[in-house]
């Protein structure tokens, strides 16, 4: 049984039209507790309901387990507790996501779950912001290349002249 796996999270019947898009309690009870950090959302991923804040991917409910993004800023937290990183396809072999289960004590706890969601967010941003930098990094040096093989192409084609 995984950790968060029967923890007991209250359903909250309070939120209006966004429990038509649960697909869980405990995602139900994630989104109330986390709506703090931005305009969340609920939709389908992987067979399991991803838990989004301002469209960017907090977090997982699979089999009403919860996993949260880690990175450097959080990823020991959740290593030091054995906590296992999130498969979405469990016959995959090295297919894995940054994503890791969080402890049910924490999930138990809305001021835990909180400072745990926002160290979440926090990872999320981080590596949305890595990737952006890689990719204006690859562009840059692919606009090098293509600069380089244009000046290579002007240099024969004065030679070709002389």
């Amino acid at each position: 049984m995984h950790a968060a796996q029967g923890c007991g999270v209250p359903d909250k019947d309070n939120r209006g039209s966004l429990d038509m898009r649960m697909k869980s309690s405990l995602a139900g009870y994630v989104t109330g507790e986390l709506a703090f950090l931005g305009r969340i959302s609920n939709r389908g991923i992987f067979g399991a309901v991803g838990i989004f804040i301002d469209e960017r991917l907090l977090g997982i409910v699979a089999n009403e387990v919860l996993y949260l993004h880690t990175g450097p800023v959080n990823r020991e937290e959740y290593l030091s507790r054995g906590m296992a990183q999130f498969k979405p396809y469990p016959n995959a072999f090295d297919l894995t996501t940054d994503h890791h289960e969080v402890p049910v004590d924490v999930v138990r706890d809305p001021a835990q779950l909180k400072v745990w969601g926002e160290r979440a967010l926090r990872a999320a941003v981080d590596a949305a912001r890595a990737k952006q930098l890689a990719g204006i990094e690859r562009s840059r040096h692919a606009k090098q290349q293509a600069k380089s093989k244009k000046g290579k192409e002007r240099a024969e084609k004065q030679r070709d002249k002389e």
